[in-house]
């Protein structure tokens, strides 16, 4: 069998043991990401999908110096950020001259929102999904922090679960700070980003070697829907219900590891550029949303499918001009062919 697929696109962890499920979960939750941004099913919404992105996010956080790592968010971060702010600051001008046909009356200082001080993370109206990047820059440099005055040690676990404890402890409070740059949102979740660096990568590791993954994906599912039932509302408990969705959903994709048919070698490609789809896919999806309303004559599951299907095809064809023409805009350095190398591969 050819797996030659697998082993180029499947993402290269720092003890450069390759975990393809992990590629293909972040494929299937940024497109958990524009099927939310559409029309959707109820049960949708149950899935805090930025939480498993944040999940994701702890497994491949990296220790290094400070000026290196600063740089390096900054680059993979920050910069893509600020070029799709202002794309898409520049797209709601010509969306909203296209609807009425003049420019009174738009909302020019919707630019200067990045400056505001709240305690939700829904005010980036220019595009309320590019939250994340700014929440995820500042969790980054505040994990930096508790990881380089933690001692490393046997006990470094439980210093973060005591963190951990803490934080939920003191939820309500933080959840009604307003501050700048959602530094208020990056402490409310970065119990996922450390359960995510803590233990993210052992089950991943777990799970594309044990059998158990059979038996893991169903129970957490039954575990999860049974969480949705719980008379009771605790914050804890959206933490407990992210994990468990999390293992599930890795459990399954663990069973199609190295498959390299059209569609998981589609969702390991979307996985691969998250960071563009999760950029762009807001804009596309505007002009697409009103073309499939128009055609199904309402907004219901066909028309978001519609949505879903057509945006992913756009990006699917968009992703490799970005990474040849723009690759700074998504995180990337330009690479230069090895012409040599890829023959040796060949």
């Amino acid at each position: 069998m050819n797996t030659n697929c697998d082993k180029s696109r499947s993402v290269k962890l720092p003890t450069q043991k390759r975990i393809d499920s992990i590629d293909l979960f972040k494929g299937i939750a940024i497109l958990g990401i524009v099927w939310k941004h559409t029309f959707h099913p109820q049960w949708c919404d149950l899935i805090h999908i930025s939480a498993l992105f944040f999940i994701l996010s702890g497994i491949f956080f990296k220790d290094e110096p400070f000026i290196p790592f600063l740089k390096k968010k900054i680059r993979t971060i920050l910069i893509p950020f600020l070029f799709f702010y202002i794309l898409s600051y520049l797209a709601r001008i010509a969306f909203y001259f296209r609807h009425f046909r003049t420019l009174h009356g738009f909302a020019w200082d919707s630019l200067l929102e990045i400056f505001s001080i709240s305690n939700t993370p829904d005010y980036l109206t220019v595009n309320i999904p590019l939250w994340f990047l700014v929440c995820l820059f500042v969790m980054q440099i505040i994990f930096w922090c508790l990881n380089r005055v933690i001692p490393r040690n046997k006990y470094r676990s439980c210093w973060f679960l005591v963190i951990l404890a803490a934080l939920y402890a003191g939820y309500g409070t933080i959840e009604s700070w307003h501050t700048p740059f959602m530094f208020n949102i990056a402490i409310e979740c970065l119990p996922y980003f450390i359960a995510g660096n803590l233990f993210g990568l052992q089950i991943a590791r777990f799970l594309s070697k044990s059998s158990l993954k059979y038996l893991l994906a169903p129970t957490c599912f039954a575990l999860f829907i049974g969480f949705q039932y719980l008379p009771i509302d605790i914050s804890i408990l959206a933490f407990i219900k992210a994990l468990t969705i999390f293992v599930a959903i890795l459990s399954l994709l663990s069973c199609f590891e190295n498959s390299c048919s059209m569609i998981w070698t589609t969702v390991r490609y979307f996985g691969k550029s998250s960071l563009f789809i999760m950029g762009i896919h807001v804009l596309l999806l505007a002009p697409i949303q009103s073309m499939a309303r128009a055609i199904t004559g309402k907004p219901d599951l066909l028309t978001g499918l519609i949505c879903l299907a057509l945006t992913m095809l756009l990006i699917y064809f968009l992703i490799p001009f970005t990474e040849k023409y723009i690759p700074w805009a998504i995180g990337r350095q330009r690479q230069k062919q090895d012409t040599k190398s890829s023959q040796t591969t060949e």
